[in-house]
């Protein structure tokens, strides 16, 4: 039994003492090691507007933290680079004075005429917070991207689009901010490639030289002065405009009265005349009835004339009738000597005093004569 489980199991190899050795070495080294990196990391506190690239430098790694907090690191091994992730300001104004620029960094813009012009901007731009490593990795640490990216495309494209006004367009506010938009929308174009983005341009102020501000003085007076004038017309024509309401106003009630009281005397026309011609149908009917009355009555009283008359000629015509037959001429002398019977027979005799007995003549003369009645 002890034989055959002797031969199941071969004996173990003692360990090279060599390799023991090396093997508590790199231990060592590890614990030491270990120890020295311990004792030698790093940290930063990324602000709740910033964003940190952490730069592997054995292997080239690039590691972005967008958040708040600690991060640690091995300074030997690792950096750690923090880009502000708010929106920041880009300002070029003479007020901008720096031992650099003792006299400012306005930005000097030819205007289309030839006129010089300075002009105070502030431009707004933030950073893409998801490719902080791109921009580390292709402008540089930290701020490098400003100076190759921002400052040089700004002044260009912002010298270009103001560079198209007149020189006596800048005053106007909304023609200036047509520029400043169109800045804005061809700087995009260009930094928006390199993770930078440009949310607002602003024209603060703009000066002339002294001869061109003396000029552009002296057409503001004018401008002045021609919108004062136009502000006159303008008002004379609202005037104008209220007066025409209120007299056509007026007319349209001057109109609605009389056309209400030719109404009205339409209305009472027709009303009076309907009555006359209500009267006038009653007297033509009224006249028509004693008309008809008047004639039946007249035709009656002819026909009872010619009744009348005829029958009196009739009775005429009888007699005629009666008179030519042998009765009538007895009537006539029956008649005749009614007549001679009723008649009285008179008479004075008749001399010639004159002639005969002229001693009477005068007297007789005196004497009226008396005339013979039968």
């Amino acid at each position: 039994m002890q034989k055959g489980f002797e031969g199941r199991h071969k004996p173990k190899k003692p360990v090279p003492i060599k390799l023991i050795v090396i093997s508590s070495i790199v231990g060592i080294m590890f614990i030491v090691g270990g120890i020295f990196a311990y004792r030698s990391l790093g940290y930063y506190y990324v602000e709740a507007d910033e964003v940190a690239v952490v730069v592997n430098n054995l292997t080239g790694g690039v590691k972005t933290i967008d958040r708040a907090g600690v991060v640690i690191y091995i300074p030997l091994l690792q950096n750690v680079y923090a880009l502000d992730k708010k929106e920041q300001v880009l300002l070029l104004s003479t007020e901008n004075i720096t031992p650099a620029q003792p006299e400012g960094n306005p930005l000097w813009v030819k205007s289309k005429d030839g006129g010089d012009v300075s002009l105070d901007l502030l431009i707004r731009y933030v950073i893409d917070p998801n490719r902080a490593d791109f921009i580390i990795q292709t402008s540089g640490m930290g701020s490098a991207y400003k100076d190759k990216w921002l400052y040089d495309y700004a002044r260009a494209i912002c010298r270009y689009n103001f560079g198209e006004l007149m020189l006596e367009e800048f005053p106007d506010a909304p023609k200036r901010d047509q520029k400043a938009r169109q800045a804005e929308k061809e700087l995009n174009k260009l930094l928006n490639p390199w993770s930078i983005k440009v949310t607002a341009i602003n024209a603060l102020d703009y000066r002339y030289y002294r001869e061109y501000a003396e000029k552009v003085m002296d057409r503001r007076l004018s401008d002045k002065e021609v919108e004062v004038q136009l502000d006159r017309q303008k008002a004379a024509r609202e005037n104008q405009r209220k007066v025409i309401v209120e007299e056509t106003r007026k007319m349209d009630v001057e109109v609605a009265r009389f056309r209400g009281d030719l109404q009205k005397r339409e209305i009472n026309a027709e009303a009076k005349a309907e009555q006359l011609r209500r009267e006038a149908e009653a007297y033509y009917r009224r006249v028509v009835i004693e008309g008809d009355a008047e004639y039946e009555r007249l035709r009656q009283d002819a026909q009872a004339i010619l009744a009348e008359k005829k029958s009196d000629a009739e009775g005429i015509l009888a007699l005629r009738r009666a008179l030519e037959q042998e009765g009538g001429r007895q009537l006539v002398k029956m008649e005749y000597a009614r007549r001679l019977r009723e008649a009285r027979i008179s008479g004075i005799p008749v001399t010639r005093p004159g002639e005969e007995f002229p001693q009477l003549r005068s007297q007789f003369e005196r004497i009226p004569e008396t005339p013979i009645t039968k």
